[in-house]
């Protein structure tokens, strides 16, 4: 048995939270004893992780902009931490690349001390200070676990000295599960129209990662094409207000619907005719790695990792980062039958396919040469089990 304690800011859903959920299950079910620290909150994720796994929340109640409570708060999450310079662990993790990080430099013991890396470097928003942060913080970690190849190029470009130190490995998909759970839940789009196609977006709405109110530009103009759709976004978030309103101004609201946050989005995919992934910066795309699962056509902007996801034209389209590129990509998807036929296909390199390797190659970062994983484990346990 190795324990391993991962460090999150928070718990909610979101493509890396998910890919973490994916993970820690995963390695609960193959004998690892695992802690979960969240500097806020349980998180709607936390009941849908393995019982066996530890949780503790460090700071009470929810955040606030008082700045007195806001001090009361950081101090009580120190004073929870540190019991556990009291435990001894064989890994301490950084979930998130821009979690914090000083209870896994600090506060916990633990021979190997790794900081995942989900995201290209040079895209992230206040990406000057996280670069600052790790090469500030370098010598502190064992390893750097990068979730694709395009993350640790950009890791490398950022901080050099941690070459050696920078490893890819793919998040854990779970594919088995994902298919069950499409097959277990109703399909949540209402009656089609005659004609309509079916197009289905899944994230967190927040303008500034996901570039809303360019998706509503874009619908606008395909529907000005003539192209009858109706394109479903999935998800909460501090900018749902603004979508509503921009879906408004520009008159799209016949064919861009706001259902809210889906619990289970794999039934969305399955049903769906196409599925769009239109951000501004991705890390490793959980949503393209989904649809894939599902075997729909896909039709994705250029963010990090997605030419290691997808071929151009046989599993989906990728559109450079601007209106013009998008509103063509999409017509040409729309439009052309015989295309999306072709797209809709469950093809995904077998790197991002195999969980079992990379169950393997986090074993040895996690536990050193030599302490290998059961090999009797599978890299695919389904959701909450054991509860």
């Amino acid at each position: 048995m190795i324990r391993v304690l991962f460090h999150l800011s928070q718990f909610n859903i979101g493509g890396g939270e998910m890919s973490t959920l994916r993970l820690l299950n995963a390695l609960q079910a193959c004998g690892a004893q695992i802690t979960l620290t969240l500097t806020e909150g349980r998180g709607a994720l936390v009941d849908r992780l393995n019982s066996e796994i530890e949780v503790i929340v460090l700071r009470p109640g929810k955040r606030s902009e008082n700045p007195a409570w806001r001090m009361l708060r950081g101090v009580a999450g120190v004073f929870a931490a540190l019991p556990l310079a009291s435990r001894r662990f064989d890994a301490a993790v950084v979930g998130m690349t821009g979690a914090p990080t000083w209870i896994v430099r600090h506060v916990v013991r633990a021979p190997r001390k790794l900081q995942f890396i989900r995201n290209d470097l040079s895209q992230m928003g206040k990406s000057a200070e996280i670069i600052s942060a790790v090469r500030r913080n370098r010598h502190a970690f064992t390893a750097f676990v990068c979730v694709s190849d395009v993350a640790r190029r950009s890791l490398i470009a950022a901080v050099p000295e941690v070459a050696e130190k920078a490893h890819v490995v793919h998040n854990i998909l779970n594919p088995d599960e994902m298919r069950a759970r499409a097959l277990a839940g109703p399909d949540p789009f209402p009656p089609r129209r005659d004609g309509a196609l079916r197009i289905a977006s899944v994230c967190r709405l927040n303008d500034k990662a996901k570039a809303l109110v360019r998706m509503v530009r874009v619908a606008r103009r395909l529907m000005e094409a003539g192209l009858d759709f109706d394109w479903f976004v999935f998800g909460d978030g501090p900018d749902s207000a603004l979508m509503e309103a921009e879906i408004a101004a520009q008159g799209v609201s016949a064919q861009m619907h706001l259902p809210g946050r889906i619990e289970n989005p794999f039934p969305a995919f399955r049903h769906a005719d196409l599925v769009a992934m239109l951000s501004y910066y991705e890390g490793l795309c959980g949503v393209i790695n989904e649809a894939k699962v599902m075997g729909r056509p896909i039709v994705a902007t250029r963010v990090s990792g997605v030419e290691e996801q997808l071929i151009a034209g046989e599993t989906g389209l990728i559109a450079e980062q601007d209106d013009d590129a998008i509103v063509a990509t999409m017509q040409s998807a729309l439009t052309d039958t015989a295309l999306r036929a072709r797209m809709t296909n469950v093809r995904l390199p077998a790197a991002l396919l195999d969980d079992d390797a990379k169950l393997d190659r986090l074993w040895q970062l996690f536990a050193g040469p030599g302490h290998d994983r059961n090999p009797s484990c599978s890299g695919s346990p389904r959701e909450g089990d054991n509860k």
